[in-house]
């Protein structure tokens, strides 16, 4: 228990019914198990019958729904947990009665993989969580013959998994394939069974091995070539995760339980029924050694997403939301962390590559210059004499930060969106704490390691800070951000991060912002200021090549990550202010014609001599454009501060009664 969650009594529903382990079973199951491992008294059942409990687990919406309808009856400050299955989000679970309110009844929603939470209706993305289902590879592995080419299907039989599709498949491919499909499950459909034994008459490719334990299936699939999932709907199969631990690369039906474990661009997908486009897989698997290869290392970097430690530290955390895990006198010592898992960082960084080749021009996001080396070569450029951005506001901070106060209410809490290390945010931390003796922060930030650090370092040198850290994209941390702080707010979104952001979509975000606001509410805008075009073009192409190198140091990054040949040598750094748009462009051109390979996504891209690929938009704002920004999106200015050369500006926005 590591000392942080208090001992809860937890209930586990599960549907299930007969004597095969289905899904919703095995992850009950595997649920009770892990919550034990964390120190609670867990136990499964079929229906909630007035057992005591703290904590209500139920899967599946629609079927637990009469479970979670009692309990809620019976002990209506009860916490409920709902886990969602691939029916209860792929089957219209929106337009089931019955769903709809136990979704409504529920204190937190369980997914199992991230793409799952866009299927959520907005009012309920910010009760969501993902826990993922971990793997691990079996210790004893027996492996296949050199010159066999063994691939494994773990499902059972029935309908929604397409079982023959795999063997369908094989009957496609050339005389001379080694190929050999072993396909593990029970049949849960009878004709789908006789089926089975049929097709092992007629296809000497195929075998079916019916149900085996749990053990001996990832036997299985540690020992194969390849899993294939050919399913229709899965909310996230964990057959997947078993693969991934296994070092097993995988060729999946192209549907988002599995969209959302491997990515959007892994390059062994294939369309629902299509048993033509997975023979040309297969096939090519067998004799295309670099392809194998480039699916395998896929594979390998998602591993550690589905390592044990990481689904027993999202169920602690998932439990201490619901029923605490540090009393009082404890609770300004630690921050209390909210996690809202996204796809691992290379899953986003590969698709958004693929994204941006396809646009025209080719375009890089801005977001993916920070890995190690970005982020030392940040540190360089915010020390540098022509980079003025972060001088100019740490000034506003440390000059305006008591007047600032003053026009806060008492007992304000502060929340801030994109908060790194929280170095310009301390300016503002200490006096709210000297006036009111105590101070809530809550966090938004993308890192989940940047969060940490913060605010060990913020606790520790600041008695009385309570912290909730908030480990989420901006669209989901807003929600977060209104529902784990109190009115009134003072948010903070400083360092001219709305920069980033196209003019219309950073009215767009503020809107939103807004919304989740309450009235008396306010937030604190920093925002560069436009300038001449001298002193912007010298603070992104400074003398020293400092931030060349930043922009450069993407393309590494691409190379080392998806195995590419882009080389960074031969390109040139280009920053460019743009005057009527009002934004500086950063651009990275390409010298000579060439062909680069991008293994890990399967592709080639031709570039041009010449071409020049953008990398980051970086807006400036004049105070009439910040004033009909606030404006539009439903704010009032309250105050404004500039720095002593009027380069910077951060203003003090209000939420007025609407």
């Amino acid at each position: 228990m590591n000392g942080t969650t208090n001992r809860a009594r937890i209930v586990l529903v599960t549907p299930h019914v007969g004597a095969t382990p289905t899904g919703n079973r095995v992850t009950a199951e595997r649920w009770a198990r892990f919550l034990g491992e964390l120190g609670h008294d867990a136990r499964v059942v079929a229906e909630w019958g007035g057992e005591a409990c703290d904590v209500l687990v139920a899967l599946h919406a629609s079927k637990s729904a009469a479970s979670v309808e009692a309990f809620r009856a019976r002990h209506p400050r009860g916490r409920v947990v709902v886990v969602l299955t691939g029916t209860d989000v792929y089957g219209g679970m929106e337009r089931d009665p019955a769903a709809r309110a136990t979704l409504a009844r529920a204190d937190r929603l369980v997914v199992l993989q991230p793409r799952a939470l866009r299927a959520l209706p907005a009012e309920l993305r910010a009760k969501a969580r993902v826990v993922r289902q971990s793997a691990e590879r079996p210790p004893f592995v027996e492996m296949q013959a050199a010159d066999a080419f063994e691939v494994a299907v773990v499902g059972h039989l029935r309908a929604v998994k397409d079982p023959m599709l795999a063997a369908r498949a094989a009957r496609r491919l050339p005389s001379g394939s080694r190929l050999c499909l072993l396909h593990a499950g029970a049949a849960l459909d009878v004709a789908i069974g006789a089926e089975a034994r049929e097709e092992m008459q007629s296809n000497l490719r195929y075998r079916w091995l019916g149900e085996l334990a749990h053990d001996d299936a990832r036997r299985l699939i540690a020992r194969s070539r390849l899993l294939v999932l050919t399913s229709r709907s899965e909310g996230g199969a964990n057959v997947v995760s078993e693969a991934i631990a296994c070092g097993v690369p995988v060729l999946s039906t192209r549907i988002d339980g599995s969209l959302g474990i491997l990515g959007e661009s892994y390059p062994g997908y294939f369309e629902v029924g299509d048993e033509a486009a997975l023979a040309r897989l297969l096939d090519r698997c067998e004799r295309d050694a670099r392809f194998l290869d480039g699916l395998r290392r896929w594979c390998a970097r998602l591993a550690p997403t589905f390592a044990p430690e990481r689904e027993r530290e999202a169920r602690r955390r998932l439990v201490e939301e619901l029923v605490g895990g540090v009393g009082v006198a404890d609770r300004r010592e630690r921050a209390s962390a909210i996690v809202v898992e996204s796809e691992p960082e290379f899953i986003r960084l590969a698709d958004s590559v693929a994204r941006g080749l396809e646009r025209s021009p080719k375009a890089y996001e801005c977001c993916w210059f920070y890995d190690e080396a970005g982020s030392r070569l940040f540190e360089e450029i915010c020390a540098l004499p022509e980079y003025y951005l972060t001088r100019a506001e740490d000034e506003i901070l440390r000059a305006h930060a008591a007047e600032l106060v003053a026009r806060l209410p008492r007992g304000v809490a502060l929340a801030e969106l994109g908060s790194g290390s929280a170095t310009k945010t301390r300016h503002l931390i200490e006096p709210l704490l000297a006036r009111d003796g105590c101070l809530d922060y809550a966090t938004v930030d993308i890192s989940e390691s940047a969060l940490e650090d913060s605010a060990r370092e913020l606790l520790a040198r600041h008695p009385g800070l309570a912290m909730t850290t908030i480990c989420a994209e901006y669209d989901d941390g807003l929600a977060l951000l209104a529902r784990s702080t109190r009115a009134p707010r003072l948010v903070l979104w400083l360092g001219s991060n709305i920069g980033n952001f196209h003019r219309p979509d950073a009215a767009a975000f503020l809107s939103r912002l807004r919304a989740e606001l309450a009235p008396g509410d306010h937030l604190l805008l920093g925002a560069d200021l436009r300038k001449d075009r001298a002193r912007l073009e010298a603070a992104y192409d400074d003398a020293a090549g400092v931030t060349a190198r930043f922009n450069l140091n993407l393309l590494e990054r691409i190379d080392r990550e998806l195995g590419s040949d882009f080389d960074a040598a031969r390109f040139d750094h280009r920053a460019v202010y743009e005057e009527v748009e009002g934004r500086i462009a950063m651009w990275l051109v390409n010298r000579e014609r060439r062909t680069v390979r991008i293994p890990l996504l399967d592709r080639t891209v031709e570039l041009a001599a010449g071409e020049a690929v953008h990398t980051e938009y970086s807006y400036k704002h004049s105070v009439e454009e910040l004033d009909a920004l606030a404006r539009d999106s439903g704010f009032r200015v309250a105050a404004r501060w500039f720095d002593r050369e009027r380069l910077f500006a951060d203003t003090l926005l209000v939420v007025e009664d609407a």
